[in-house]
């Protein structure tokens, strides 16, 4: 490997990324490790259009919150779609999922469960 070569120039195949995030989310899950992530761009910014507010790391305190969602908010991260609040930017919806960043017009009728309005205040982001 020379010196301009990178990791990322060297690729995963997609499934194996599939596989490897799924193995992660699964031992994540069962050692109840605390949902963190770390994003690059483009989904540094947040998806909704025109707010450009940038979150690149979050973790996401769950267990300073309330006791009685921790648990969902644990699925929700590790079995399920992801976690969803609301932009600090825009106050609109985003679900934050491991690989990206997803407008959501409605997290009711998607299914989703919703962080709190002040998520973004008891979570350190970068």
């Amino acid at each position: 490997m020379n010196q301009s070569t990178t990791i990322a120039d060297q690729g995963v195949a997609p499934d194996e990324a599939a596989r490897r995030i799924a193995e992660y989310r699964r031992m994540g899950f069962e050692r109840k490790a605390m949902p963190h992530i770390v994003y690059h761009d483009p989904w540094v910014i947040c998806p909704w259009p025109g707010c450009g507010f940038r979150i690149g790391a979050i973790d996401f305190q769950l267990e300073a919150g309330d006791r009685a969602q921790y648990l969902v908010f644990m699925a929700a991260w590790w079995q399920g779609a992801g976690l969803v609040g609301r932009c600090p930017g825009c106050h609109q919806y985003v679900l934050f999922t491991f690989t990206d960043k997803q407008c959501v017009p409605d997290p009711a009728v998607a299914g989703l469960s919703v962080l709190p309005d002040d998520w973004f205040q008891r979570a350190f982001t970068y």
